[in-house]
């Protein structure tokens, strides 16, 4: 796996998989997965022209705004708004010269299962379609993001288990679509990313507030108006639903957990786990027979 650093507010990465031809499952996998901001007009991309072939894109944008054109039809793409589209085919995207910048993660994927996806949700939603930031859909994004990263997903075969299982939940977000939600303005959006991509450093409401370039306190009153909760208590609620899937998808011991999410004392850390989850985390890891905690 290569990594390569690409500028972002985030420090973030660009990351590929060069695997060799051959080795690519014919189920799906992951060929590209990235959180960019650009700034420059150079953006652009033809999928006519690119170098890798038999690739489906799927990129959401975070904030500012990029242009999508396919086939004859012209896109403009903002804050919420996510777009597919395969390679090769007739389309290009690109940082118009009325836009600032363009913000996203995207995640490029291989072989037939992706195919079919594409194609299914191109007939049903369109290559342009809204999807809330809070959404399972860009949540797996973010994940395949960090994990790769953190180069949890290191070989072909954990490769290709995550891409089918976020080619599974693009069908799920297909099938509940007439259940999409409230309008999510760009600065909340921007805090949920900054807070999902951090969520284990010792952040605070000033920094979230810095990033999205509100003051605090009116930075505070949207995130509540729209979340239903203000922005720290999202932070404990990303934490602990982290914490309760290591605590079922791993062995690693409690306090490295705890670690993993944010709280570098052990002991708080389960003060907050059993009044927000309502068990402790020894009881979960114990006898909880379902692996993953949405917390309202």
């Amino acid at each position: 796996m290569s990594v390569q650093p690409i500028i972002t507010p985030f420090n973030a990465y660009r990351l590929s998989f060069p695997f060799q031809e051959d080795e690519h499952p014919t189920i799906a996998s992951i060929y590209v997965v990235g959180w960019e901001k650009q700034e420059s007009v150079d953006y652009y991309w033809d999928g006519l022209q690119r170098k890798d072939t038999d690739t489906y894109v799927f990129q959401y944008t975070i904030s500012g705004s990029g242009v999508l054109e396919y086939e004859n039809d012209t896109y403009r793409l903002q804050s919420g708004d996510a777009f597919i589209v395969k390679i090769p085919s007739s389309h290009t995207y690109y940082l118009p010269d009325d836009s600032e910048k363009w913000e996203f993660v995207y995640v490029t994927l291989h072989g037939e299962e992706a195919a079919k996806c594409w194609q299914y949700l191109l007939e049903k939603l369109g290559p342009v379609f809204p999807v809330q930031a809070d959404s399972e859909l860009i949540q797996q994004v973010m994940r395949i993001y960090q994990d790769v990263g953190d180069r949890k997903i290191t070989d072909i075969y954990s490769s290709s288990a995550r891409a089918y299982e976020f080619i599974m939940e693009c069908y799920r977000f297909e099938k509940n679509k007439g259940h999409v939600l409230n309008e999510v303005p760009e600065a909340v959006s921007k805090g949920i990313f900054y807070i999902r991509a951090h969520y284990e450093k010792q952040i605070s409401v000033e920094d979230m507030a810095e990033y999205v370039g509100l003051s605090k306190y009116y930075f505070i009153k949207k995130f509540k108006e729209h979340m239903g909760i203000p922005p720290l208590q999202y932070l404990t609620k990303v934490r602990m639903e982290q914490a309760f899937h290591l605590l079922t998808n791993t062995e690693l011991p409690i306090k490295e957990i705890a670690e993993k999410v944010g709280y570098p004392d052990p002991n708080y850390f389960h003060k907050v786990f059993r009044k927000v989850v309502g068990l402790s985390a020894g009881q979960i890891r114990a006898r909880v027979p379902f692996d993953k905690l949405i917390i309202e």
